[in-house]
């Protein structure tokens, strides 16, 4: 019945929020005994305020750029033994940004962390840090950076609905990229 009732992006975006409302669950857990932890310690001056809506902004968007990923993955295979060849890529991927952030605390404002500020699996991460690191950031950068995040969290949803729209009446899964990319460009 729902299968019938929604079109495939719909039903891959209610999976998407579904997701990220418990991991905002967690995020609200940590982040308030972060808060308390703070204030126990008499900390909470050296916390800069001003980064705190970004923060939550960048945290809910990277969120839904990464489960969307996944959902693209989880798309295209029937058994988890399945998304095992697909999802070494997509961990490199997910990974790239953790190993040059020191790029942007370094040098915030340079050429690295600004570009890496709009590449969507590093901007949530690199954009917060550039913000916290107490230079000037211009106030389009990241509000660019969140429409770059959001308009693809949309792709990738809209790519989730259709490798699940060609895949859902068969039984073989995906076992390869260039398998899920010929998947996602059928028409079927």
């Amino acid at each position: 019945v729902l299968i019938g009732a929604v079109s495939p992006s719909q039903l891959m975006g209610g999976k998407l929020l579904g997701n990220v409302a418990g991991s905002m669950v967690i995020f609200l857990l940590y982040g308030c005994g972060g808060l308390f932890v703070l204030d126990q310690q008499n900390l909470m001056s050296s916390l800069p305020m001003s980064v705190i809506p970004w923060f939550i902004i960048f945290q809910i968007l990277g969120v839904l750029f990464f489960s969307s990923i996944f959902l693209v993955v989880g798309a295209s295979v029937n058994e988890l033994k399945e998304a095992q060849s697909l999802l070494l890529p997509v961990w490199l991927m997910l990974m790239a940004p953790v190993m040059v952030w020191f790029v942007a605390v370094r040098d915030p404002n340079g050429i690295v962390a600004t570009t890496l500020s709009f590449f969507p699996p590093s901007c949530p991460m690199t954009m917060v840090l550039r913000l916290a690191s107490g230079t000037t950031v211009p106030a389009w950068q990241p509000a660019l950076g969140a429409v770059v995040m959001l308009l693809s969290t949309s792709f990738m949803v809209y790519l989730a609905g259709r490798i699940y729209r060609v895949g859902l009446l068969r039984t073989d899964g995906v076992r390869s990229m260039l398998q899920l990319l010929r998947r996602a460009s059928s028409r079927g």
